[in-house]
């Protein structure tokens, strides 16, 4: 009997709503995401994928399962590696092989501060002035590991390729509406600055935004362009997200 008035006084509570309250609070740990094996997610349809990607737990499985998160890039990249993405599904694919990038290398953390970031300074304006103490701004939050510096680098230098993409795309048509502008267009800005840093000597980026932090990148020169901002993949990003680049310090 106890039984049923459990259910009887459940069903009620689910239909006046705050069901994901409710099941956050009461039944979480009680549920665990079964991520589908490599070989299935490599043929998995977009849809698909991102049904799986709306809960955070996809994106930790893929980070401890090289073969798997892989499996995911394999099968997204072809959808746009023709370098423009001018239809809902080529969008779709490219911004989610760009968010498994940056979520499983940990450089969403970098994106989550770069708005702070733009907003209490000059913007990228601070990498022509002085790149290390900028990349050091940027990174420095939680004083990464050269490895993690690494990763997060090839995982930003990757995801351009998709942002590109994008926007390339947005030249000729329009951004689908499941997607925000907004975080595209800052995601974008934070892989297109990395671009446009190059280090003369010391070392490799990584190794210069690791000494950056550290506050020994004396041996290190390295030199910015901003170039990428005007380009038409960066411009249309922007526009699409009603940014300025004059508030990016550009």
């Amino acid at each position: 009997m106890s039984r049923k008035l459990a259910v009887i006084f459940l069903v009620p509570l689910l239909l006046l709503g705050g069901c994901d309250a409710f099941f956050d609070n009461v039944f979480e740990g009680l549920y665990t995401l079964e991520v589908p094996s490599a070989a299935e997610l490599g043929t998995m349809a977009v849809a698909d994928l991102e049904r799986l990607a709306e809960d955070p737990d996809f994106f930790e499985a893929l980070s401890a399962d090289p073969a798997k998160e892989q499996a995911v890039l394999d099968n997204l990249a072809p959808q746009f590696s023709d370098g423009t993405a001018d239809t809902p599904e080529e969008q779709r694919a490219a911004a989610l092989y760009a968010e498994v990038l940056l979520r499983t290398s940990g450089a969403d953390g970098i994106v989550a501060g770069l708005a702070g970031y733009l907003a209490s300074a000059d913007g990228f304006a601070q990498f022509d002035t002085d790149p290390s103490a900028a990349l050091s701004g940027l990174f420095g939050q939680s004083l990464p590991t050269l490895a993690e510096i690494e990763a997060m680098v090839t995982a930003l230098d990757r995801a351009w390729d998709a942002y590109e993409a994008i926007g390339a795309g947005l030249g000729t048509a329009p951004l689908d509406e499941s997607l925000n502008a907004g975080d595209l267009a800052f995601n974008a800005a934070l892989a297109a600055a990395l671009q446009g840093v190059t280090v003369t000597s010391g070392g490799t980026l990584a190794e210069f935004i690791h000494a950056s932090i550290q506050g020994t990148a004396g041996g290190f020169t390295a030199t910015f362009e901003d170039d990428i901002f005007s380009e038409p993949a960066m411009s249309n990003l922007l526009s699409a997200a009603g940014i300025d680049p004059s508030d990016l310090g550009l």
